[in-house]
């Protein structure tokens, strides 16, 4: 078999384009819920310690720190019918509550063709903050609902059908 000419691809050794992000949905404890518009606050970031070490006094060493995870928000059209963020968060607030219930939240990407390419998992979730829609009668657009999840830590899994 011949070789591939230099700069061209084979055809094994295909040109591998980055996923794209608009098409994905989430659970809530392994139940599917509805799509989102919009999913963000997948972020992790370290502190970092900085001491002079030994005699050294003309720069700093740096060291990884204890890190965060930022909240995620999630924005989702706003149907009257479904009541689902605001039930979740009147359990949230119930005095009557014997202990905070925490949640396993799943932000799932799908290929264009629906297949599951990857899953960040959040553990230890629940909701700190819910927004609902904006209401004015001069426009005719979209409400949408919003909340915010606080969690522990995330992990991401590949999909099944991700060849990466």
């Amino acid at each position: 078999m011949p070789e591939p000419k230099a700069g061209s691809a084979s055809k094994d050794a295909g040109r591998k384009d980055p996923d794209a992000v608009f098409s994905f949905f989430v659970e809530i404890d392994g139940i599917q819920t509805a799509k989102f518009a919009e999913a963000k606050g997948l972020e992790w970031k370290a502190d970092t310690i900085s001491f002079f070490e030994g005699g050294n006094p003309r720069h700093k060493v740096n060291l990884v720190g204890p890190g965060n995870f930022t909240p995620l928000t999630l924005r989702k059209g706003f149907f009257a019918a479904s009541g689902e963020f605001f039930n979740w968060m009147k359990a949230i607030m119930n005095p009557n509550r014997k202990a905070m219930e925490r949640s396993t939240v799943s932000v799932v990407a799908c290929s264009d063709s629906g297949e599951e390419i990857g899953r960040y998992n959040l553990y230890g979730a629940f909701m700190t903050r819910y927004a609902g829609p904006g209401f004015n009668a001069g426009e005719n657009s979209i409400g949408f609902e919003e909340i915010e999840i606080t969690y522990d830590y995330f992990d991401f899994e590949p999909g099944k059908g991700n060849k990466g």
